[in-house]
């Protein structure tokens, strides 16, 4: 009769030879260690594409493997996240070596490796050292794949070939380009001089507005009856303005912006965001007081991945400090080019940190926790996060539409703009891969000066 083999060395092998796999696609080297081992079960040499581009070359670079394969090392398992039992002796070793080390588990379930830095993340998780000893995993930000290089790089201290000339890259910005915008303004005489004069006589909603140098400027019919800030102007002046000719002037321009900031503001409170005036950025509010994390769904227009779910407010206790983490965002229209044409929203992905869900959080504290999550995202990171924000803007639309009186006045792209780099970020994941397509990576401008790279 034949020796007895596991089932559960399958998986383990299983997860060894993914391991070897993704480093090959790195073109890096990895080694297993065929003796007993005390924490350590493999190395990573990191291996750089030569200045000519004529081949590869190792650097001497070195990461120790710790790794992990096979359910039962899959604990408190789901969507988001999963933990993996580790040994405090390991941790102190670990965090003690001389050298970088890796924690590298194989997800049966999700047919994927997940990988953690690990005296980075002794470093940064609080009692790490109490019981129960483990790491967590976090499934959309963890995963162990050939776009991993870079970090790898920095790691092993080797500087890498930054780009290849030998491929072209598509690049996202973090701009929704402005497919259609108010073509005409109102705007009369006036008495009034402060915005909150008017606020104070006016019940309920008031249109973007701006008073300036005696004028009332605004998006809305002056000479509607039912607007409400007709009283507040002299009606025998009313005229309407030509945007196309106005924002020529730059003080004009910032007039308009300031319309359009107030008519996306409106845009935000239907879309279920709460404003920080303070730290000037959106956020999704705490919705009840018995959870302690919500969570949205989007759909990734790049992808095409539909009924995704992100927690997008959650409440986090490290120690004695207790908060909520908000996803926010910073968002304005920007010129960038001449004209209408060249109107763009800019977004920004942000965080935000309150104590109950409302009230800002210590300030003097917020930096490292921010510091923190952002140490470990990357650009695909920021980009969902664009695209993340560019679909809840949308409310499940082609397109983003604001509104005014009920009538669509102003009609934003979805998808980032995009350009096409001559060159590519090596193991950058975006690869541009149309042969044909010449265009340099700029925001198509009608003038070659007024690029702007990403």
């Amino acid at each position: 009769m034949g020796k007895i083999v596991a089932p559960s060395k399958f998986s383990e092998w299983e997860g060894l030879d993914k391991i070897s796999e993704i480093v090959h696609k790195m073109h890096c080297i990895y080694r297993e260690i065929s003796k007993d081992d005390f924490g350590i079960d493999g190395e990573i040499e990191v291996v750089k594409e030569k200045d000519d581009n004529s081949g590869y070359e190792t650097t001497g670079g070195i990461i120790k493997v710790q790794s992990k394969s096979g359910r039962s090392y899959i604990r408190q398992d789901n969507e988001l996240s999963f933990v993996t039992a580790v040994r405090k002796e390991d941790l102190e070793l670990w965090g003690s070596a001389n050298y970088p080390v890796l924690f590298i588990v194989y997800h049966p379930a999700d047919g994927l490796l997940y990988w953690k830095d690990v005296k980075f993340y002794i470093k940064t998780t609080p009692n790490i050292f109490r019981p129960p000893f483990q790491i967590r995993f976090d499934k959309s930000k963890d995963k162990f794949d050939e776009t991993c290089y870079p970090t790898l790089c920095s790691l092993a201290n080797v500087s890498p070939l930054p780009i290849s000339y030998n491929q072209r890259e598509r690049m996202f910005s973090n701009l929704l380009k402005v497919k259609r915008a108010p073509a005409v303004i109102t705007c009369a005489t006036t008495s009034y001089a402060r915005f909150q004069d008017i606020r104070d006589q006016v019940d309920g909603f008031i249109p973007p507005v701006s008073l300036k140098g005696g004028q009332i400027y605004t998006l809305a019919d002056l000479r509607d009856p039912q607007c409400v800030l007709k009283p507040f102007c002299d009606a025998r002046t009313i005229q309407d303005i030509k945007v196309i000719d106005w924002i020529k002037n730059e003080d004009n321009a910032r007039v308009y912006v300031f319309l359009l900031n107030q008519l996306l503001r409106s845009h935000l409170h239907k879309c279920h965001l709460q404003y920080s005036k303070d730290y000037n950025r959106y956020y999704f509010p705490r919705q009840n007081d018995s959870s302690l994390d919500f969570k949205q769904n989007w759909s990734n227009i790049r992808t095409k991945r539909s009924g995704q779910s992100r927690i997008v407010a959650k409440y986090y206790k490290y120690g004695h400090d207790m908060f909520w983490r908000h996803l926010a965002v910073q968002l304005t229209f920007l010129f960038i080019g001449e004209g209408i044409q060249g109107l763009y929203l800019q977004v920004l992905p942000k965080y935000f940190f309150t104590m109950d869900g409302q009230t800002p959080y210590d300030n003097t504290k917020v930096g490292a926790f921010t510091t923190k999550i952002k140490a470990m995202e990357r650009n695909s990171h920021v980009l969902n996060h664009v695209l993340f924000w560019a679909d809840i803007l949308s409310q499940n639309s082609p397109s983003i539409e604001l509104r005014l009186n009920n009538k669509t006045i102003m009609v934003i792209e979805k998808e980032p703009l995009i350009g096409i780099a001559p060159f590519s970020i090596i193991s950058d994941p975006a690869i541009f891969e149309e042969p044909n397509e010449t265009i340099q990576l700029s925001l198509f401008g009608e003038d070659e000066d007024d690029e702007y790279y990403i």
